[in-house]
């Protein structure tokens, strides 16, 4: 019988394998996944980095992989920038629904602000606190 085995030394190629032989088989099972990554920046005037967005659309969705803004630079608007630009290329490639992950302690308030609603809740993760996913259904004038 075969043996499981620990292979930290290739974990990113044994990742990209597996990914490669999932993808096939979801697209067997629900068409082309269509998948197209998504980075998006506000940088200052002299190119600093002030906040970002990376995420992915496929099928008919978005997922919002990180979210950040600068200390120095929240709640001036940058974060609902980035995320209602992000919502706005879904919607253009048809997408109709976007879903991403937050902790207690980062900025769940922040997406129910955004018409995100939570999906579901693993308590205690990191102790003391939690991740929530959130989803949000999109329309043509997101």
């Amino acid at each position: 019988m075969p043996q499981v085995n620990l292979e930290e030394h290739n974990a990113r190629e044994i990742a990209s394998e597996l990914m490669l032989r999932l993808t096939q088989f979801n697209e067997a099972h629900a068409g082309s996944v269509r998948k197209r990554d998504v980075a998006l920046t506000v940088r200052s005037e002299d190119g600093v980095l002030i906040g970002g967005l990376t995420g992915e659309l496929f099928w008919n969705a978005l997922y919002v992989h990180l979210l950040w803004v600068d200390e120095d630079y929240r709640h001036q608007r940058y974060g609902t920038m980035l995320l209602a630009r992000a919502e706005q290329l879904a919607v253009e490639q048809s997408c109709t629904v976007a879903y991403l992950s937050t902790f207690g302690f980062q900025a769940p308030g922040f997406y129910a602000g955004r018409g995100y609603s939570v999906i579901g809740e693993l308590a205690d993760v990191p102790p003391g606190s939690k991740r929530q996913w959130f989803s949000k259904v999109l329309t043509a004038s997101e």
